[in-house]
């Protein structure tokens, strides 16, 4: 009995089995078929979604075929080919050599190529900056060319004619007065009496201003005076003679100090039209002069003055002044004082090679 009960157990079990492998063959079926399925519908998508190729694709295809075909032909005969010979692999080397020297050689000249053309574009870079400069200039001078056509031409006033005539000496014991012309205005100078003002006033401060007793040997003693303070003095000073100003500027290199006569070129003694006034102040200026036989009058003329100078010098004429006449664009007169001051600093030395200056040339009257 209990033999029995084993054969029945194991019958129920092989049972099991093949309804087990029975069920996964035929899920496996299924799953070959469903595949197949797949495979055929995602074929047939695939062909149904080609297009028909053109008799040119074909065509195209079968050439692409050919060279491949001929490519391939090249190879194999390439491989049957014999082995170079050493003597072949140098010469070979030798040509691979130079083909390298000629690359190099090809690029460097590449690179000229690149610079020089850069250098050329630059340069038309340069060239249209100018060209339109230019064009502004022209444009410029286009427009004022305009304007002056549209100018009319000014009429030269007519020329003014002053007469030289024969100079003379002016004698040594004379006393010269001065009277510049500037524009419309006669300036009377009288430098006599400026000196006189300033000597006055150096005298009233002399002991304060000295410096130092110069020792010459059986000579008198030379007063040396302090420039510095002798220059200070004076330009607390206000001293004036009618509208003019008198002062004493430094002269720093030199021994001498000089006084300055300035006046206003605008504001005269006397003005062009005082001056064409039968008695007016330029006609009691040359009275002035000729109440002595000693004096004489220089007329300093500044170049915008001539118009005024010729009649002023017509009246000096007419009253039988001893004149004379200089171009000069100053506004001052200046002379030299006669007593000695220190240097404060040296003066320059002369340039090598300087020519040396020629003196003034002496005063005449005419």
């Amino acid at each position: 009995m209990a033999r029995k009960k084993s054969s029945d157990s194991e019958a129920v079990s092989m049972d099991s089995l093949m309804d087990a492998l029975t069920n996964v063959v035929a899920v496996l079926i299924v799953i070959l078929i469903l595949l197949q399925v797949d495979v055929t519908n995602a074929v047939q998508k695939l062909l149904d979604d080609l297009k028909p190729a053109t008799p040119e694709q074909i065509t195209a295809s079968q050439q692409q075929k050919n060279q491949i075909l001929q490519q391939i032909q090249k190879q194999k005969e390439l491989l049957k080919a014999p082995e170079p010979k050493p003597q072949e692999l140098g010469r070979i080397e030798a040509d691979l050599s130079l083909l390298e020297d000629s690359i190099k050689k090809h690029n460097a000249g590449l690179m000229e190529i690149s610079k020089l053309k850069q250098q050329v574009d630059a340069q038309k870079k340069t060239e249209t900056e100018e060209r339109k400069k230019t064009e502004v200039l022209l444009a410029e001078i286009s427009r004022m060319k305009g304007l002056l056509d549209q100018t009319p031409i000014p009429k030269m006033p007519e020329a003014t004619v002053v007469k030289i005539p024969n100079s003379r000496d002016i004698p040594e014991t004379a006393d010269v007065f001065y009277c510049y012309i500037v524009g419309d205005q006669a300036h009377f100078v009288d430098p006599y009496e400026a000196k006189n003002l300033v000597m006055a006033e150096f005298k009233s401060n002399e002991r304060n201003l000295l410096r130092e007793l110069r020792k010459i040997p059986k000579k008198a003693d030379v007063k040396v005076f302090d420039q510095e303070k002798t220059v200070q003095f004076f330009s607390q000073r206000n001293l004036k003679i009618r509208n003019q100003s008198i002062s004493v500027p430094y002269n720093k290199p030199w021994t001498r100090l000089s006084y300055r006569i300035s006046f206003d070129p605008k504001k005269g003694d006397a003005s062009l039209a005082d001056i064409e006034q039968p008695r007016g102040r330029f006609h009691k200026i040359c009275d002035r002069v000729r109440s002595s036989p000693r004096n004489v009058l220089i007329f300093k003329v500044n170049p915008n003055g001539f118009a005024t100078y010729i009649k002023a010098r017509e009246i000096a004429d007419s009253m039988n002044l001893a004149c004379g006449w200089e171009i000069d664009g100053n506004t001052y007169y200046q002379a030299t004082l006669d007593f000695e001051v220190n240097r404060l600093e040296q003066p320059a030395p002369p340039k090598p090679g300087a020519v040396p200056s020629k003196p003034a040339p002496k005063r005449k009257l005419d």
